[in-house]
């Protein structure tokens, strides 16, 4: 039997940087009683690097390789996973996302985004950025987010509707997702 078929489908959370996607993984996981791990934080944690140094190192092909392996890496061993931005960048990763059903996009309006991420130096693709081009990369991978979510979330609302609406859906398209 296929060890897929033994775990319950993760819930990942895909969306644009400062989209609230680890605050809202983190608040589910506590309140449901699952895992948790934010897949930029676990690369850090196994690579001793932080994301700006990969990406001085290795560029960004590279850092799409490792978050590649360590998504796959966590969708072994957690329950919900938040991922960075441009995961949807990496044909690679998108495979593996593409085996999945419950892949929760987050978003919010690219005014909130930047408000939230403008003077972040631990996001390299939007470090030091005017809002155009902030705004311009956001609408390049809008339609990937799209292409793969289950589900659009709009996160201008509060954690507790965030979370009930979002248990509901899953629920609803899942029975076995609940112990």
């Amino acid at each position: 039997m296929d060890i897929k078929e033994n775990k319950k489908e993760p819930i990942i959370f895909i969306g644009f940087m400062g989209t609230g996607k680890t605050t809202l993984g983190k608040y589910i996981a506590e309140k449901e009683g699952k895992s948790f791990v934010d897949l930029d934080q676990l690369i850090e944690s196994r690579t001793n690097q932080t994301i700006p140094e990969i990406f001085d190192a290795q560029g960004e092909v590279g850092f799409r390789k490792l978050e590649t392996q360590y998504l796959q890496e966590a969708i072994n061993e957690y329950d919900i996973i938040s991922t960075g931005g441009g995961v949807i960048e990496s044909s690679n990763s998108m495979e593996i996302l593409s085996q999945y059903k419950f892949i929760i996009w987050l978003d919010t309006s690219i005014e909130l985004i930047y408000d939230r991420i403008k003077n972040d130096s631990n996001r390299p693709n939007a470090e030091n950025k005017a809002f155009d081009e902030l705004k311009r990369l956001y609408l390049s991978r809008v339609s990937r987010y799209n292409e793969i979510a289950f589900n659009r979330m709009n996160t201008d609302n509060d954690l507790t509707l965030l979370h009930h609406n979002l248990m509901e859906n899953i629920i609803a398209n899942d029975q076995y997702w609940r112990e």
